[in-house]
């Protein structure tokens, strides 16, 4: 039986108008169509992520922790990407996170009756590719050029130059 009035989570409310106050910003007004994805690479970093050079950010793409998002050089983060980051996020560089995607760090154990949190940290090597509507759930590892196809779940690490397609991961061919 389950019983969440013995959840252990924080009950702080230090910093909630703040939080509040940095997700409208980010994720009304930055997300607005009249913000180019330079503005919006500028405004992460301000509001804590760490991003490199040359990264595209779509209109609507939402945060939770900025502080826990790391991007690597040439990305491209697609509209409407979701990072649920209650643990680091870091993505290599040359990555392709594609719209719609997921990518959540933070869970709920299921075996507890208050659901306590199981968080785990993500990483997403150069090169790799997440396709539209994916999503990559806590402590996974998506390989280098590796390929998660469009509206797949990624429950377990990715091997370097492979695909999850039909819930299979599949070796690929290094890319030319």
């Amino acid at each position: 039986m389950r019983s969440l009035s013995s959840f252990r989570g924080s009950s702080r409310s230090n910093g909630r108008f703040l939080v509040f106050a940095i997700s409208f910003f980010a994720y009304k007004i930055l997300g607005s169509f009249l913000f180019s994805s330079k503005l919006r690479v500028i405004a992460f970093r301000i509001l804590g992520a760490k991003i490199g050079k040359s990264v595209k950010i779509r209109k609507n793409v939402k945060v939770h922790n900025f502080r826990n998002l790391e991007i690597g050089d040439y990305c491209w983060i697609g509209d409407e990407a979701w990072f649920i980051n209650h643990e680091k996020i870091r993505i290599g560089s040359n990555v392709c996170i594609s719209q719609r995607s997921i990518i959540c760090s933070g869970g709920h154990d299921f075996r507890s009756t208050s659901l306590d949190y199981a968080h785990k940290p993500i990483e997403i090597k150069d090169g790799a590719w997440i396709c539209l509507d994916a999503k990559v759930l806590p402590g996974v590892t998506i390989g280098e050029c590796s390929v998660v196809s469009a509206g797949e779940v990624v429950r377990k690490s990715i091997p370097d130059y492979s695909m999850l397609v039909g819930g299979e991961i599949r070796p690929i061919d290094a890319p030319k």
